[in-house]
């Protein structure tokens, strides 16, 4: 059972391809998720402001989709920058690919609804990190799960963990600076927001490459899995693609979030 998912002595025989990035679409995948982090956190601080339950579950949710999305973008985006040796097709999987999507979606919003409640205490800040950072890594991991390949995909059990643990400690420290941003004066917002999102974008990137680290691709001399099923895209034109869609849905999300705040401040006026 373990051997179906971790690299095992029975594996030491098999031959490893070798795979490279392009590093056009590292900083790519790095801008989406980093934007994605800064109109979430905006959203987030909406949510926070709202005059009612019903507004505060407007801004949860769509926190929780841009969020997720970006997460799920970074992903995707890096993994079109892989470019595999001995002329390997990827395909997706496109039911686990979007499952994939839903649990970034879901482990956003329930750390978000979860330590913006009154009691901000340590313990509720750890358990949103230790949710938001396992969603990162349950998207992560569901995404690799969906691919397709004539190729076995195992994991190193000691960095399997390790990208768990990155996820966790740096999705805890941003929902933190999340609220440093939420407490500083009107003009400070922009900073504050800015670096968090930074260390929102190293959480998920950290992560994935971790999670790279430890994953080995072997080449077995048969088909592990059948290259005929799911989508495939191709690389530059897919990553461009996913990257400007994303884009434009967290253009109008933060536009959305902008016009809520000059009706509430005009009516304050």
């Amino acid at each position: 059972m373990l051997s179906d998912y971790f690299l095992t002595e029975q594996h030491a025989l098999s031959t490893h391809i070798d795979y490279d990035y392009n590093a056009w679409m590292i900083v790519l995948s790095y801008a989406v998720i980093t934007v994605a982090a800064y109109t979430a956190f905006g959203l987030v601080e909406r949510m926070i402001a709202a005059p009612s339950k019903g507004a505060r579950t407007k801004w949860l949710i769509t926190g929780a989709v841009s969020m997720g999305l970006g997460i799920w973008t970074m992903h995707f985006v890096a993994m079109l920058a892989v470019q595999m040796g001995h002329n390997m097709v990827m395909r997706y999987d496109i039911a686990l690919t979007a499952l994939s999507a839903v649990f970034a979606m879901f482990a956003a919003g329930f750390a978000f609804d979860f330590v913006s409640r009154k009691s901000r205490k340590p313990i509720r800040l750890l358990f949103g990190g230790v949710v938001l950072g396992a969603g990162i890594g349950l998207m992560h991991y569901t995404g690799m799960l969906a691919m397709r390949m004539d190729a076995l995909i195992r994991y190193d059990l000691m960095w399997f963990g390790a990208s768990i643990v990155v996820a966790v400690v740096l999705a805890t420290l941003a929902l933190r600076m999340m609220f440093f941003t939420v407490e500083a004066r009107e003009y400070d917002k922009a900073d504050h927001r800015t670096w968090t999102a930074a260390v929102m974008g190293l959480a998920v990137s950290l992560m994935h490459y971790t999670g790279m680290a430890a994953t080995s691709f072997l080449r077995t001399g048969e088909a592990a899995r059948p290259v005929t099923e799911g989508l495939a895209l191709d690389s530059l034109i897919g990553a461009v693609a996913l990257g400007g869609v994303t884009f434009v849905v967290l253009a109008m999300a933060w536009w959305s979030a902008s016009a809520e705040a000059r009706r509430v401040a005009d009516g304050r006026a």
